[in-house]
């Protein structure tokens, strides 16, 4: 289409619009597209990592712990659970909040906000990065929480019931709610972009990292705080959980034995908790200040089953459908993949399954891919475990192990892949894949790869 062509074309677009002029807007929408363009080529790198976990305090112990194949489940010491069926969890219980958290706040926060606050700080200081005046107008913070300040809930409505509203704490309206750890985090750090919380059971931190990932590539800030932070041991938590007869039972007198995912003798998960925050930027913004880069993230996929509320569907298509879409969007093959980080919450339903949709996404290569659960050494921390699967990916891709699957004695015929059983493995990894799985069907995957030298 020659000049004349095009002036011709865009009068008579002109009259049909009613005669008003569209130079403006085919200005906006060339000016759209070459950003477009130039976003698709933006990259997103992991550069900084702070973890609170069960089984270890900061990267280097968190980090010890995986490879030891440390095992943080016990009797639960944070309330007495002499009614509840299940009686075990993974507790942190060497956690100080008043070594992040000022004295004078600690009483005005759950304690998923506290956690939250700890990694971030941690994850600032691994990543060495300085933030400029424009990164805390624009960076954002991103959370993962599932139950909120349940534990801050609990302590008010016995004091309300006991003692009357008069009592109870002016800061329960923002402290119980999912919202309070990104809005916390964003006030100790002071940025000022936007501060938000994924709230979506078991994804959420999953989704709070692709969502952080997704605004870096499309251009809208450079820098993110992102990952998941859940305190879900708490009396009413695991007690919802004992109804719905999903958690550990019979290793109530020898909880390190509790959490067994894809072993035939598991009969539930173990209540956890913790918090997995990330620092996650622009590729060349990484490289140029010299930034420790762990991992790129290179592809998210996300589906429902819209089947059930608490059961997969039999047939596990959305499930792999996600990963599916996950590599697709990673612009890999299949045959790519060095290793999968499982959901594996160790549920009578949910191994088999997970197994099943492996299998349907990777074929008879599913026998050769090692597989590990990082729930039989800490639990299951609900909303923050996604994030917990992406940060331990990278250190594992930097480090070069694979994190084991402990207390698979008696693997399950029906589980029958490559677990990585009870002894963490030397392994060259390039490329991981997070799968996280929710109660209402929904799907989340990430993809992580090593950045090679020449990049």
């Amino acid at each position: 289409m020659n000049k004349d062509e095009f002036h011709e074309r865009r009068l008579q677009l002109d009259r049909r619009l009613g005669g008003r002029r569209i130079t403006d807007r085919l200005k906006e929408a060339e000016e759209f597209s070459r950003k477009v363009r130039k976003a698709i080529q933006r990259r997103v790198v992991i550069t900084g990592l702070g973890i609170v976990a069960p089984i270890g305090i900061g990267k280097e112990e968190f980090s010890n712990g995986l490879k030891e194949g440390r095992n943080a489940v016990d009797n639960i010491s944070f309330f007495n659970a002499k009614n509840h069926p299940s009686k075990v969890g993974a507790e942190i219980r060497n956690f100080r909040a008043e070594d992040f958290v000022r004295k004078k706040d600690i009483h005005k926060m759950g304690r998923g906000a506290h956690l939250g606050i700890a990694g971030a700080f941690m994850a600032v200081e691994d990543s060495q990065i300085k933030f400029s005046r424009n990164d805390r107008l624009t960076c954002p913070v991103i959370i993962g929480s599932s139950v909120g300040g349940m534990d801050f809930a609990e302590e008010e409505f016995e004091i309300y019931f006991k003692k009357g509203l008069s009592r109870v704490s002016p800061y329960a309206g923002i402290a119980i709610f999912c919202a309070s750890p990104s809005g916390e985090i964003s006030r100790y750090l002071s940025l000022r972009g936007q501060s938000i919380t994924i709230s979506n059971g078991c994804t959420s931190g999953s989704d709070a990292i692709s969502y952080a990932a997704s605004g870096i590539k499309n251009g809208s800030y450079d820098v993110a705080i992102c990952g998941g932070a859940d305190a879900c041991v708490t009396y009413s938590v695991l007690g919802a959980f004992c109804r719905m007869g999903v958690t550990s039972t019979h290793y109530n007198n020898s909880p390190k034995k509790a959490s067994r995912p894809f072993d035939k003798d598991r009969d539930g998960f173990v209540i956890g908790e913790g918090a997995w925050i990330l620092i996650v930027e622009e590729l060349e913004r990484a490289q140029a200040r010299g930034a420790n880069i762990y991992a790129e993230i290179c592809g998210y996929g996300s589906t429902c089953d819209a089947f059930h509320s608490t059961n997969p569907h039999p047939s596990g298509k959305y499930t792999a459908e996600a990963m599916r879409i996950a590599i697709i969007n990673a612009g890999i093959k299949p045959e790519e993949i060095d290793f999968i980080s499982a959901y594996g919450n160790a549920t009578i339903v949910n191994d088999p399954y997970e197994t099943m949709v492996i299998k349907k996404v990777f074929g008879q290569q599913a026998y050769k891919i090692p597989i590990s659960s990082l729930k039989s050494m800490m639990g299951h921390p609900i909303g923050a475990s996604g994030s917990a699967e992406v940060v331990s990916s990278a250190i594992a891709i930097q480090e070069g192990f694979i994190p084991p699957t402990i207390n698979l004695d008696n693997p399950d015929p029906a589980c029958d892949l490559d677990y990585v059983p009870n002894k963490a493995r030397k392994v060259n990894i390039r490329t991981a894949l997070c799968n996280t799985l929710s109660f209402g069907g929904k799907n989340s995957v990430i993809i992580i790869k090593r950045i090679s030298s020449d990049t």
